[in-house]
């Protein structure tokens, strides 16, 4: 919608000052052009774009149906809602719609490899055969681009650059989208390729750290929002280097940072701050024990030689020599095998929950490996693990058939519903907060019914990061509270229970 302003009128002036203050506008000399479902706001009219007449889930609850109404009347539209709300079904309502107005198209939908199966599998649980999904593999995905119809799920390892560049796509939906994180990662650059012409696009993901505003980035492009990532973040954020912050927020831009995302996404942890229902009730906590294992005399020795100090005094230092510590402290140093307590005390640990269901959280391969052989009879699911075979795994441990699993947070820890866990290991806790908060909501999440113990054996060499970590936790929830108070304030001109 297009308006010209008269500069004599203090009517119109009053207008400026009222398109000033919305989500998305622009100006040409005296013209302002903002969308047109802001018209209302306006004191206008504006024909209304035909998205055809939305059918929510009748189990849906208030928020999941409103939002979802909403993704469909943006069309381009990012979810950004707390683990365990149900994003699924979000998506779900968002892919039938599209499927159902354009029949001789195809929706895709991306997901972390375990996310797969799971997503499909809710399909037919709330939609039977009134929604098929059809699960791609990688070998199948660029015939179904070019030709497929219907609605189809793969996962980002099948997001390769060789893929077709025309399609016959209408909707790209990327669900655990923080995997895009990385502003100029491949995956990041590839779906931004493949969506790129596409009327409906489709994002969901855990809510963002307060302190990572700079996740909205690649979102922001993907949909259209912002040209590049560069450009998103030059409106915002300054840079201040290579620093620890790089890029940090501009004085005065927080308001206005959060009222352009009103545009084309919601932030969601509490569905009760928007006056929605908790229909949910409340999280169990986390129980959180932190466990000091002492060094090995040759951790000692090779700690001296590593960092130079006569006493062994450890702090952390850049990624690599975190890195390096950090398998030091598995007995792993410059490729020879040391004697550590590490091992065998994560191993006794685990042993002392007798049938308690427990996930150990690993990050590197050879740590994995020592751990699972520690364990006998766990489910270790690696990187290298076949598709088929992880499932199996997963399925096992989910029927209690197996009381441990073993894996990393970049191959299990984001997406899936793990909550027969209540106890939590984390051998290694290094740089991330996502990875270790993602980890954590795998099994404390919106349905759990008992606390979630998480156990955190650590060596002097891994406190500094693990400090880190917990520091970040601790300052969390009440940023995030703050966070989505502000979404709430700068999107009050969304009633969420009329969309």
């Amino acid at each position: 919608m297009k308006l010209t302003l008269d500069l004599n009128s203090a009517e119109d002036y009053a207008t400026f000052l009222k398109v000033k203050a919305l989500p998305k506008y622009s100006f040409t000399g005296r013209v302002a052009e903002v969308p047109d479902e802001y018209a209302a706001q306006l004191g206008r009219k504006a024909r209304k774009a035909k998205a055809g007449d939305f059918d929510p889930h009748p189990r849906a609850f208030d928020y999941q149906r409103d939002i979802a109404a909403l993704a469909v009347r943006k069309r381009k539209f990012a979810v950004f809602m707390g683990c365990g709300w149900g994003k699924s079904l979000v998506l779900l309502m968002f892919a039938r719609h599209v499927a159902r107005l354009h029949p001789k198209k195809g929706v895709l939908i991306v997901c972390p490899l375990m996310v797969v199966r799971q997503t499909a599998a809710e399909a037919q649980r709330f939609y039977g055969d009134d929604l098929p999904v059809r699960v791609l593999k990688a070998a199948e995905l660029s015939e179904w681009l070019a030709t497929g119809r219907g609605v189809a799920i793969t996962n980002f390892e099948a997001i390769r650059e060789d893929l077709p560049a025309n399609t016959n796509l209408a909707a790209l939906i990327v669900d655990e989208s923080s995997m895009m994180k990385s502003h100029y990662g491949k995956w990041g650059t590839r779906l931004i390729d493949l969506g790129k012409g596409l009327d409906w696009k489709l994002c969901l993901t855990g809510t963002p750290a307060p302190n990572d505003r700079i996740e909205y980035a690649n979102h922001a492009v993907f949909l259209d929002h912002e040209p590049t990532v560069n450009a998103f973040l030059a409106r915002y954020f300054v840079n201040r280097g290579e620093t620890a912050n790089r890029w940090e927020m501009k004085p005065h831009a927080l308001r206005a940072f959060y009222r352009s995302l009103a545009h084309w996404c919601v932030f969601v942890d509490n569905p009760a701050t928007y006056g929605w229902k908790d229909n949910a009730g409340n999280v169990p906590p986390v129980l959180t024990t932190i466990h000091d294992v002492p060094l090995t005399d040759a951790q000692d020795e090779a700690t001296r030689r590593m960092t130079g100090n006569l006493f062994g005094v450890v702090e952390a230092g850049g990624i690599v020599g975190r890195g390096k510590l950090s398998q030091l402290a598995k007995g792993r140093v410059n490729g020879e095998v040391i004697e550590t307590n590490k091992t065998r005390f994560v191993a006794e640990l685990v042993k002392s929950f007798g049938d308690r269901s427990s996930i150990i959280w690993c990050k590197y391969n050879p740590e994995q490996d020592d751990i699972t052989a520690a364990l006998p009879g766990c489910a270790s699911v690696s990187g290298s693990t076949g598709e088929d075979e992880r499932a199996e795994l997963i399925d096992a441990f989910q029927r209690g058939e197996r009381r441990q699993l073993v894996s990393k947070p970049k191959v299990l820890g984001f997406g899936l519903n793990l909550q027969r866990c209540t106890r939590m290991v984390f051998s290694t806790v290094q740089d991330s907060y996502e990875e270790y908060h993602q980890a954590v909501k795998r099994a404390n999440r919106v349905g759990s019914s008992e606390p979630l113990e998480v156990h955190i054996p650590v060596t002097e060499l891994e406190r500094p990061m693990l400090d880190t970590v917990l520091l970040k936790a601790q300052r969390v929830e009440a940023d995030t509270r703050e966070q989505e108070a502000m979404f709430r304030e700068t999107n009050a001109d969304i009633s969420f229970a009329e969309v």
